[in-house]
């Protein structure tokens, strides 16, 4: 027959042998002897801190006839020897119903217990009926909800205590109706008391170091100490030595981890590597080393800052922790703390490299106090023709970013020399009807290329800025970093080739059933002709993407297209003598002929 493991033997019987949960024990107590047993209870807390076995022993207590007929020297407390705490501690009490509620977690469960809660105890009229649900976050909503009214206005004879691992997975709703004992992890000390014990108890011959070195790496489990105790004494026998648990435990077993945390601590890179690569060799597991570098670090941490060690170290060590540490500064510490932390092994346990990018992170100094970035250098100052130093413009105001400057007028004036050359390439026949023709005729009638002469009575800043205007205003001359592009020809001229290169389709859509309306910003306008079947189809996603990129090509900038409807325009109109005698003389256009 198997032997039964130890935490089971060794469960406490009574609420003075709980460790570490002295509040929650003392109210329970206190409750019990006083007759005020609340109706609901939720124990919450870390696994392996006596949720189960505080359930147990308060589902004990209740029952016990001694504590219901007489006074005894600790009340409260179970007697261990009535019939009802016989049968709980046998696992054969009727009167208490333990559910799983990882395996009992549906609707129809919880109705099979509201069914069941009706009946009396077994044990008669003065007992009560105690339900342990355990892992109660595991049940559905339905459950939870299908619980409600009876967890809060339960028969008088039940009692429910409801344990948990994850209390924020139970409704806000459960909560409320019970009366909550939060379980915080058992101390060190506590558990090293609880071990030796039950070491005791068992034979087992275990230096207190090793016991304290099993609660430590139980991190506040007694279950999981108990195992390690246990697996340790199946290994090295009922008399393990220090080297042995440690050994046990998989921690390192030699001073490696001390010498790497200081070889961090004094930035000795290359005596560093050299130990972490003696771990490797050796076959160790890299993340039990990392975790008792992390540990090494920590103690001297808490030696440097002069917390209260509670204990652990005598006078000499923490002595000869201080000599190692000569000249170290806490922000040095810290930050091997950090880096050998952070490491991450998980990736790859076998390779080393983590550890020694934390190292190098260690040996590398830290950034000294308040320092700061070498300010930029100041530019040389900048001098007039004449010598005399030019004064800076002023900075901008924080968070605002200074706008460039817009170029003048005057700035795109063309010298005088330059005008004169210009206007000895213009032809004679031209020149004489210079006063009687706009800036915009004149750049229409000499080309895209051709510069603007200023005519009679115009100054030339207002010359300038013509054919910018006119773009801007729907002219037919779109300045663009390729040059000026004739919008009246676009289409046909320059659109279109391309589209037909591409392929049919994108040539077909523009033959005759668009113009260039204007071009500005960015953005080209194309007015279809009151064809709401090529407008549509040019604005579809695909194809509008593929002329914007032919027209990219052509204006040398990223371009967007938008269509719109317009009539055809008569050919006339676009006449510069017939546009001259609509502004200067007021004549009227009766008709003329379209554009094909």
């Amino acid at each position: 027959m198997p032997a039964e493991v130890l935490y089971r033997k060794w469960r406490p019987q009574r609420f003075a042998d709980v460790s570490g949960q002295e509040l929650v024990t003392r109210t329970l107590i206190n409750a019990v002897s006083t007759g005020r047993v609340s109706h609901a209870y939720l124990f919450s807390g870390p696994r392996g801190t006596g949720k189960t076995t505080t359930a147990r022993l308060l589902a004990k207590a209740i029952n016990c006839e001694k504590n219901q007929k007489d006074k005894r020297d600790k009340p409260g407390e179970p007697c261990n020897a009535c019939p009802s705490c016989k049968e709980v501690s046998e696992g054969s009490a009727l009167d208490l119903v333990e559910l799983d509620g990882a395996s009992n977690r549906g609707i129809d469960d919880i109705r099979a217990l509201r069914e069941n809660a009706g009946y009396l105890p077994m044990a008669g009229m003065d007992a009560h009926k105690v339900y342990l649900i355990d892992e109660v976050h595991m049940l559905t909503d339905a459950a939870f909800n299908a619980l409600l009214k009876t967890l809060e206005e339960p028969p008088p004879h039940i009692i429910f205590i409801l344990a948990t691992t994850d209390v924020h997975k139970v409704p806000a709703t459960i909560v409320s109706r019970c009366q909550r004992h939060e379980f915080k992890r058992i101390p060190l000390s506590a558990m090293a008391d609880r071990l030796a014990f039950i070491a005791g108890q068992e034979k087992i011959e275990a230096p207190r170091e090793a016991l304290e070195m099993i609660s430590r790496v139980a991190t506040g489990s007694l279950r999981d100490a108990i195992n390690l105790l246990e697996q340790i004494c199946d290994s090295y026998g009922t008399s393990p030595s220090l080297e042995a648990v440690r050994e046990g435990l998989g921690l390192i077993a030699d001073e490696r981890a001390s010498r790497l945390a200081l070889q961090a601590l004094h930035a000795d890179f290359s005596g560093g590597l050299t130990t972490i690569g003696e771990v490797r060799d050796d076959g160790l597991d890299l993340r039990q080393f990392q975790k008792e570098v992390v540990m090494r670090l920590r103690e001297l941490l808490h030696v440097k800052s002069g917390a209260d060690t509670e204990g652990r170290w005598t006078a000499e060590q923490v002595s000869e922790m201080q000599e190692s540490m000569a000249g170290v500064s806490r922000e040095a510490l810290v930050q091997a703390l950090r880096a050998f932390g952070q490491a991450d092994l998980r990736a790859d346990p076998l390779s080393p490299l983590p550890l020694e990018l934390a190292l190098a992170d260690s040996a590398a100094p830290p950034p000294a106090p308040g320092a700061r970035a070498e300010p930029a250098r100041e530019p040389a100052p900048m001098r007039r023709p004449d010598g005399v130093p030019a004064q800076r413009p002023a900075p901008a105001p924080a968070g605002r970013q200074p706008q460039p400057a817009r170029p003048s007028a005057t700035a795109s004036r063309p010298a005088p020399a330059a005008r004169t050359q210009d206007a000895e390439r213009v032809p004679e026949d031209l020149r004489k009807d210079l006063s009687k023709a706009s800036a915009e005729d004149i750049a229409r009638m000499l080309g895209s290329k051709a510069p603007v002469i200023p005519p009679a009575g115009q100054e030339p800043e207002e010359a300038a800025t013509a054919p910018a205007a006119s773009s801007k205003n729907g002219g037919h001359l779109a300045t663009t970093p390729g040059g000026n592009i004739d919008l009246d020809t676009f289409v046909d001229h320059k659109l279109r080739p391309l589209a037909k290169q591409k392929s049919q389709k994108l040539d077909a859509l523009l033959n005759g059933s668009c113009r260039a309306v204007s071009y500005e910003g960015g953005v080209l306008t194309l007015g279809f002709f009151l064809d709401a079947h090529h407008k549509k189809t040019v604005e579809q996603a695909a194809t509008r993407k593929e002329y914007e990129a032919l027209a990219s090509q052509i204006f040398g900038e990223p371009v967007t297209i938008q269509c719109i409807l317009a009539e055809k325009t008569p050919r006339a109109i676009k006449s510069p003598l017939v546009q001259h005698a609509v502004q200067a003389h007021g004549a009227k256009i009766v008709s003329g002929d379209e554009e094909p």
